[in-house]
């Protein structure tokens, strides 16, 4: 085992009173400085939060595989590309990711397992590039899981004569997929050789570069991810609103189609709830971390644990409420059963609600 503490890891400085304090930087080292009890305490905690929620994750999961009969991927067509998974299939892949590799590298920090400075900083960022490049599924999910409809004055639906582009929605995903693996990565690795070599002055500058990185690609993923859901809600309360006037027209009552389909639309939300505010507030965070000097904030510690919460708090205590969200209206929550469409629907609108009542 070995203790990483350099100039980089650990910053003392002496008061006035000749009084020596140190502090941490809580991604690389938690121990010998202030607060280290802090450190390892929560971090236990948080180890034992990412389990739970990587169990959770991997037990829904395998639910709506084996259980469900739900296939990970969407079914192939003209209008689909290669990369088209399901929505929530993309999220719990989201969660089993970033949860099993922060609880691997918060318990590699207690055990001090890292041979140096440039193995803690590859094993924090693998943190983000692997769950940054599995999250582009998500977005892409929820195009290809829009039905090719689109709505009359009257709410009467039509078939569209033509989806996505399919080629630029791959290319998008592809280089935001491949982004973070080729330049995350090689700042972090510079960021820990120049902590190894106690170039503080070079380490700090490749920090700071590899946070703005994240920012630059949260912000585009925030924005593509939004984006998409809108226009897939769009449809939703599109259709709902010709479900509930033919329901009029001809005083039929088909609640239970309308609450699956609602259903349907609150299991895709959440997530990107979750997903949104939480990348939006750390990318404002990052860029505070980005353009504030380390050693301007690390010796106060309301600001380390501010930073902290931020990057490893916060997202725990989300994937464990949006999981449990999930199971309860996945599992737990009474089924509805969807009727049949009406005998008057002709092939297209059948084919336009099956793909909508099935967006989960």
């Amino acid at each position: 085992m070995v203790r990483l503490i350099n100039n980089f890891t650990r910053v003392c400085r002496e008061t006035e009173n000749g009084e020596e304090i140190c502090s941490c930087d809580y991604r690389l080292n938690i121990y010998d400085c202030d607060h280290s009890e802090f450190y390892v305490i929560v971090g236990r905690i948080l180890v034992t939060l990412c389990i739970l929620a990587t169990i959770m994750a991997i037990g829904l999961l395998i639910y709506l595989i084996k259980v469900r009969k739900q296939s990970f991927f969407l079914s192939a067509s003209r209008d689909r590309g290669w990369i088209r998974p399901k929505p929530m299939h993309s999220y719990h892949l989201i969660v089993i990711s970033y949860m099993s590799l922060e609880a691997f590298h918060l318990i590699a920090l207690q055990v001090e397992l890292y041979p140096n400075v440039k193995a803690a900083e590859l094993s924090n960022i693998t943190i983000n590039v692997l769950t940054a490049s599995i999250a582009i599924f998500y977005p892409i999910s929820i195009v290809y899981a829009t039905p090719k409809v689109e709505f009359t004055d009257n709410y009467e639906i039509l078939s569209k004569k033509n989806g996505p582009n399919i080629i630029l929605v791959d290319i998008i995903g592809l280089i935001l997929f491949s982004l973070p693996i080729f330049a995350w990565f090689p700042l972090a690795s510079l960021t820990g050789e120049s902590a190894d070599m106690n170039d503080i002055e070079g380490a700090n500058y490749y920090y700071r570069a590899h946070y703005l990185a994240f920012v630059a690609w949260e912000i585009i993923y925030v924005v593509v991810l939004v984006y998409f859901w809108y226009k897939l809600m769009s449809v939703i309360k599109s259709y709902i609103k010709v479900i509930e006037e033919r329901h009029i027209s001809s005083g039929i009552s088909n609640g239970s189609q309308v609450q699956t389909i609602k259903k349907s639309a609150r299991n895709i939300t959440a997530p990107v709830i979750a997903l949104f505010f939480g990348l939006l507030t750390q990318a404002i965070i990052y860029i505070i971390m980005s353009f504030t000097h380390r050693t301007k904030t690390i010796y106060y510690f309301g600001w380390n644990v501010f930073f902290f919460w931020i990057e490893y708090v916060a997202f725990p205590i989300i994937a464990v409420s949006v999981e449990s969200f999930l199971i309860y209206y996945t599992i737990i929550s009474p089924k509805d059963t969807p009727t049949s469409s009406t005998n008057n629907s002709n092939n297209n609108n059948s084919k336009s609600e099956n793909s909508i009542s099935k967006t989960d």
